[in-house]
């Protein structure tokens, strides 16, 4: 029972920490331009959001980049090749998903813009 309240508590203070710090980065990333600053936001979204489940007999969730960074460390490079598939997968996924909105709500924007002329 106590180890299920500690990982809720330590992915809630993961999650909330990881907010504030997508937060200062939402706004450092629109000095970049408006499709840079979409791609960043969801490149740095994958990387903090994505989960996995690691090697051991657990069946609990662990951030996808915590599990690379701490199976190489400890097992070595080919230990975190599970991990990183999850995380560049989600990569992926997230930028063709991040575009594809972005290019949607572009289209539809100058749609409605022609209306009004």
């Amino acid at each position: 029972m106590a180890g299920e309240t500690n990982y809720a508590l330590i992915w809630f203070i993961y999650l909330a920490s990881s907010a504030v710090f997508y937060l200062v980065f939402w706004k450092f990333s629109s000095l970049a331009g408006r499709l840079p600053a979409w791609l960043l936001r969801t490149l740095l979204a994958v990387l903090i959001l994505t989960p996995v489940l690691p090697q051991s007999e657990n069946e609990v969730a662990v951030p996808a980049l915590m599990a690379v960074a701490l199976d190489s460390i400890a097992s070595g490079p080919g230990a975190a090749a599970r991990a990183l598939a999850a995380l560049s997968m989600g990569m992926i996924l997230g930028c063709m998903a991040s575009f594809g909105l972005f290019l949607l709500l572009r289209l539809r924007r100058r749609k409605s813009r022609w209306k009004i002329l």
